[in-house]
């Protein structure tokens, strides 16, 4: 068997050169096409290191901040002191016996006032314990209070509710 001589035939030349031409022309397209999406890949990814540091830099800024801000924070002192009777309408106290109850927690808890905010928070509980374990009389009945709601800062907000009334 033989090898029929297909290189003498100018149809097979101009086949196999298209062939070879395609190839390179097809191999050139595909290296500046790659180099395009390489070059586009690589400015992105600089973009997101340079986004990332940006945000590096801001997050350790902000970090700093709320450290001096939580500083701060510990220094401040309590100012005002805020109550509210959660159930009073189920008792049926008039707007001057709710007053008039109110005063005299925030009497027992003056002492409160102008003392710093990190203390009242380390004796949170014992601030608790002070309201429901006392009884506030009004109109010869005792009322006896739960601490619902708690909020500290440089106002005290309290929310009580009424467990009992003797």
């Amino acid at each position: 068997m033989r090898v029929p001589p297909y290189h003498k035939e100018p149809s097979w030349q101009l086949f196999f050169s298209g062939v070879v031409l395609g190839a390179v022309i097809g191999w050139v397209v595909f290296l500046i096409l790659y180099g395009a999406i390489q070059e586009r890949q690589v400015g992105d990814l600089i973009k997101a290191k340079k986004q990332l540091e940006l945000s590096e830099a801001r997050y350790h800024i902000l970090i700093e901040d709320n450290e001096k801000l939580k500083e701060e924070k510990d220094k401040l002192k309590v100012q005002d002191i805020k109550i509210v009777i959660i159930n009073d309408d189920k008792y049926m106290l008039g707007s001057l016996s709710r007053f008039s109850i109110i005063e005299g927690i925030k009497e027992d808890l003056n002492h409160l006032i102008a003392k710093e905010v990190k203390g009242v928070k380390d004796n949170k509980e014992l601030l608790k314990k002070t309201i429901e374990n006392k009884s506030y009389e009004l109109d010869e009945k005792k009322y006896f209070f739960h601490v619902e709601d708690l909020y500290i800062d440089t106002t005290i907000e309290i929310g009580l509710v009424i467990v009992k009334v003797e």
